[in-house]
């Protein structure tokens, strides 16, 4: 990957094009180009969590960088990332606690579902489990990408997020199963993925939702917001 950088940049040589402006050919060009600072970005992440409550405010920061390169192409990792984190040190922590209960919501169901019982009840059970586990993932990936990117209060960032998951349901299924795929993958081969899940597992899974949710953003908050100001002005 580093070569590659190279010669992406080197002199004379390389990309002419512009770079893809959207879908996976935007996130395999950021993917390729900048794949260290993702690895740095992953190690970033983990240190800031070590206080557990800092959680949030960490993938507030994680978030900025990665909304960052999926619109501008480039960023200041630390600064961007330093800045995220405390802007949103307090306001984060409201959406760590939701996420928490709704995963210990489905832990509860799940354990019920395992327990003998009637067949049907424990059928309930586990869709009740896999409802509320499949709420938290798809939710909070859109609030903490909104947290870093909509100057808003927090009723609003819910509000909206919880509006966009259902009409953008299309990008609610591709947030649902592509961290259902990389967590089968990384327990399918543990303990080996250990090293993926320190380098590089949290800042790719998240580099996937900040791309597809930049583009519902675009589409359904911010053009219609600059069209509306435009209209305004003219």
């Amino acid at each position: 990957m580093e070569q590659i950088g190279k010669k992406r940049f080197a002199p004379g040589k390389g990309v002419t094009k512009l770079p893809p402006k959207k879908g996976v050919k935007r996130f395999l060009f950021i993917l390729s180009t900048h794949f260290w600072q993702l690895v740095s970005l992953n190690l970033l992440f983990l240190l800031f969590c070590v206080p557990v409550v800092t959680i949030p405010a960490a993938l507030c920061g994680m978030n900025r960088v990665l909304i960052t390169l999926v619109r501008d192409g480039n960023c200041f990792l630390w600064n961007d990332f330093v800045r995220e984190f405390k802007g949103n040190l307090f306001k984060s922590i409201p959406f760590g606690i939701l996420f928490a209960f709704f995963i210990l919501d489905s832990y509860y169901f799940f354990s019920f579902a395992a327990a003998p019982g009637d067949r049907g009840t424990t059928m309930l059970a586990a869709a009740a489990g896999f409802l509320f586990l499949g709420f938290a993932v798809v939710f909070s990936s859109f609030v903490f990408v909104f947290l870093p990117t909509l100057a808003l209060p927090n009723r609003f960032i819910a509000r909206n997020a919880f509006i966009l998951m259902l009409t953008e349901w299309k990008t609610s299924l591709l947030i649902l199963g592509s961290t259902t795929a990389m967590t089968l993958v990384t327990a399918a081969f543990f303990p080996f993925t250990i090293i993926l899940l320190l380098f590089n597992w949290f800042s790719l899974s998240q580099l996937i939702v900040c791309t597809v949710v930049n583009e519902s953003l675009e589409r359904r908050i911010i053009a219609p917001y600059e069209r509306k100001q435009s209209e305004q002005a003219s």
